[in-house]
């Protein structure tokens, strides 16, 4: 659940079978390496040539349960603020898509990289259809560990999951599984091409709403220990909305919840890591609370 706040998880067992995976992808399609492969937040990434001399990339992603429908989102969406899928190897969970720049949306400025991927965002929204996993089902596994998570209390303020837990009550009244929309479009993940400004490079496809996939969009770059500057949140969260025709305050909302939940997730892990990632998500907590 990292991801849900725009962070990382490490693996290096899971990222040397990305490479023998990317290896084995790249000896069957007949692709010439033309880089060496890079981790990106959720896939190992590699520049290739096609056999025709294209340039693309090879995306090997990041296992996660209850995933797997990046590659029929990218049909969908078809080159249409996303980039275009070349061929798809789907139980291996690496796809082939066009090349980008090596350019993100961290590069603009705060105010404008929000309108970016607002509109991006909002352009994305596509009829909702099976087999895309569906926010509500999230949403009602979420509530339960929220509303009974007093073990999470030790290593997370209460009041922050009782806000969280709160505001998932007052979210459920309403239709969640609204739009296919991309799950996780963190700033990183919009990249500069050569056939549009911008585009998307990560798909984890959900049925959701506007707002809920907009909170990605919130976390500031960079990881700056004194977590985000006073009223950094609120103004992104405004910003993200008026660009994509949503409700700020259910952006807000949505914040508060992921952030709980990503909490909960870390709860249960053991190390340093979490720990310090547990301390992120406190500060994030704090920067979202009004006033």
């Amino acid at each position: 659940m990292t991801h849900e706040t725009g962070r990382p998880a490490a693996d290096g067992t899971r990222a040397a079978r990305a490479v023998e995976v990317a290896a084995a992808r790249r000896s069957a399609w007949q692709l010439l390496p033309d880089g060496p492969p890079v981790p990106d937040d959720d896939a190992l990434v590699q520049p290739v040539r096609t056999e025709a001399g294209e340039p693309a990339q090879l995306r090997v992603l990041r296992p996660r349960p209850g995933d797997g429908h990046d590659h029929l989102a990218l049909r969908q969406w078809n080159g249409r603020g996303t980039v275009r899928l070349l061929r798809a190897d789907p139980a291996a969970g690496v796809l082939l898509v066009e090349r980008t720049r090596d350019r993100d949306l961290g590069s603009l400025r705060g105010d404008e990289a929000c309108r970016v991927l607002g509109e991006l965002v909002a352009g994305l929204a596509r009829p909702p259809r099976p087999p895309f996993p569906p926010l509500s089902a999230f949403a009602a596994e979420w509530s339960a560990r929220l509303e009974d998570g007093t073990e999470l209390d030790a290593r997370f303020p209460r009041r922050f999951r009782l806000q969280a837990a709160t505001a998932l009550r007052r979210l459920r009244r309403d239709l969640l599984d609204t739009a296919l929309l991309p799950g996780d479009l963190v700033p990183a993940a919009v990249r500069a091409a050569d056939r549009a400004p911008w585009l998307a490079v990560r798909a984890r496809p959900r049925l959701a709403t506007v707002e809920w996939a907009l909170v990605p969009g919130l976390w500031p770059p960079g990881d700056d220990p004194r977590g985000p500057r006073p009223g950094e949140l609120a103004d992104r969260a405004e910003a993200l909305a008026l660009a994509a025709g949503a409700d700020p305050d259910r952006v807000r909302a949505w914040a508060v919840v992921r952030v709980a939940v990503a909490a909960a997730e870390q709860a249960g892990r053991s190390g340093e890591e979490p720990v310090r990632e547990l301390g992120r998500l406190v500060r994030l907590a704090k920067a979202l609370q009004p006033g």
